[in-house]
């Protein structure tokens, strides 16, 4: 593979079925250059669909991920950076719930108020690795390494 950053994220669907259109990375239709992977569930899913869609947004499947994704290209297509659409997020979509995001440029990733979803984080001056489980990151990172168990709350946005 060629590239500075990448996603990924096997999950356990629990509202959607389980076939390619449940499968992440999810792009915000039809902004290729914003991703997400999401790990939880967002409670005020249908309010965010009806309201995205009035805005003239189409959806590609019935997942509450893909509402992340396009409420974030929503806010950034109205100037709002990364960080501050993501801060957003945290305060407008419900639910327990982390999520990463990537752009053409970025990697960003939120751990939502309650914290209930795990995500650990690993940085150094050569990789970013984020995981929901430290032994993840201990897969790609050889060594002895310190890992950061993020805040609830807590958005942190990197940029190359």
């Amino acid at each position: 593979m060629q590239g500075t950053h990448g996603i990924g994220h096997v999950r356990m669907a629990t509202e959607s079925d389980v076939d390619i259109a449940g499968a992440h990375p999810y792009w915000a239709y039809p902004f290729s250059d914003i991703a997400v992977v999401h790990n939880g569930q967002l409670t005020n899913y249908f309010y965010w669909r009806r309201r995205l869609e009035r805005n003239g947004h189409r959806f590609q499947s019935a997942c509450d991920s893909e509402i992340i994704a396009v409420y974030l290209a929503e806010r950034m297509s109205e100037g709002a950076s990364l960080e501050d659409a993501m801060n957003q997020s945290m305060e407008e979509l419900d639910g327990v719930f982390t999520y990463l995001c990537v752009t053409a440029d970025s990697l960003g990733m939120a751990k939502d108020e309650l914290a209930a979803k795990p995500l650990v984080l690993y940085e150094s001056d050569d990789i970013i690795a984020v995981a929901s489980e430290e032994i993840a990151i201990r897969e790609v990172v050889p060594g002895e390494i310190e890992t950061y168990d993020p805040f609830e709350g807590e958005v942190m946005v990197w940029t190359r």
